[in-house]
């Protein structure tokens, strides 16, 4: 496969949450499925990625989660949970320095009264 027909074929991938949100609920497949009206295969087909949902079965999904669709798909995929959790110590770092305060010379304090 060409490096140019690997990314058409990324670029139509849609990614998803859904698996990890059915285990935060401790929610099985079958239990998913039952609750939008859908087979349990076809929840494994996409949380694998092997299906593109329709809208209308997009939208019963995000209502069952209570999300907006967009929490559950995207054209892109999704960070990883621990990086969104646990950014890392240099993004830490530039984010919550303190500003450095100005420096002021022992004759520039003095010089006020």
């Amino acid at each position: 496969m060409t490096s140019k027909a690997k990314e058409s074929a990324s670029a139509k991938q849609l990614h998803n949450r859904l698996a990890v949100l059915r285990a935060e609920r401790g929610t099985t497949r079958r239990q998913l499925a039952e609750a939008v009206g859908v087979n349990v295969q076809t929840i494994g087909f996409l949380e694998r990625g092997d299906y593109g949902p329709s809208v209308e079965l997009a939208l019963r999904l995000a209502g069952h989660f209570g999300l907006p669709v967009e929490a559950l798909f995207s054209l892109t995929p999704f960070p990883p949970m621990s990086a969104q959790l646990y950014p890392t110590p240099t993004a830490l770092t530039s984010a919550t320095a303190p500003a450095e305060a100005p420096t002021t010379t022992p004759a520039q304090a003095g010089a006020s009264t």
